[in-house]
């Protein structure tokens, strides 16, 4: 049997992030998890690859703190590989701050951290974000390796001081911030890894830039 994309779908996750994925692994082995999975037995050797999607991130936490979370990261660090996109960038962090002294403020630490830094957001347009909606959602350009893609970003982060952490590196950058802070990043954990993204790049999934992200993740 060969080894399946965990996408996580439960408390949190954002119907149309969620669908999106799905879209964008086409023909890939997918399968739908709650947080059920990650309790069960022996779910990591049929796993290739664990997706968070976007949403909200303190969800996730509340669902899955714990021996869920310390089963995910061994994971990782035993050979796994981790996306995070949006809500699920934030989720792979040592701390997050979103929205700090705002009155939906989820500022705290999270037990993944896979990058050791804070997720830091919304990284644009703080005012006019809100949950469950396209206000605040708009096109941003992102330098990576090859060019400049423009991607759907809503609510994302920046993941700061990324220099501080010797296991990270930045895959791309906003070009239109101040000190064009990294809005993707790899981190190697162990024997595998973790893609961090504050923007969805799996919203243009025939862009060469998602291709990239794919070769990075699953190679």
């Amino acid at each position: 049997m060969s080894k399946k994309i965990a996408v996580y779908c439960d408390d949190g996750v954002r119907p149309g992030c969620f669908q999106q994925v799905l879209t964008a692994f086409e023909g890939y082995p997918i399968e739908a998890v709650d947080r059920h999975f990650f309790l069960s037995k022996d779910w990591e050797t049929k796993t290739s690859l664990v997706v968070f999607p976007g949403g909200r991130d303190l969800p996730y936490l509340q669902a899955l703190q714990g021996e869920a979370n310390g089963r995910i990261r061994s994971y990782v660090e035993n050979g796994g590989r981790f996306l995070g996109l949006c809500a699920g960038g934030y989720y792979g962090c040592l701390r997050v701050n979103f929205r700090a002294t705002h009155e939906e403020e989820v500022v705290g630490e999270r037990e993944l951290a896979f990058f050791s830094g804070n997720a830091v957001g919304p990284a644009f347009y703080k005012d006019s974000f809100r949950y469950q909606s396209e206000e605040g959602a708009r096109s941003v350009a992102v330098q990576w390796e090859k060019g400049i893609s423009h991607v759907y970003f809503n609510g994302g982060c920046f993941f700061e001081r990324v220099e501080d952490d010797p296991t990270a590196e930045v895959l791309a950058r906003y070009i239109d911030l101040p000190s064009r802070p990294a809005a993707i990043i790899y981190c190697r954990k162990g024997e595998g890894s973790a893609v961090l993204s504050g923007v969805h790049p799996e919203f243009a999934p025939k862009d060469p830039f998602w291709q990239y992200l794919i070769n990075k993740i699953l190679i």
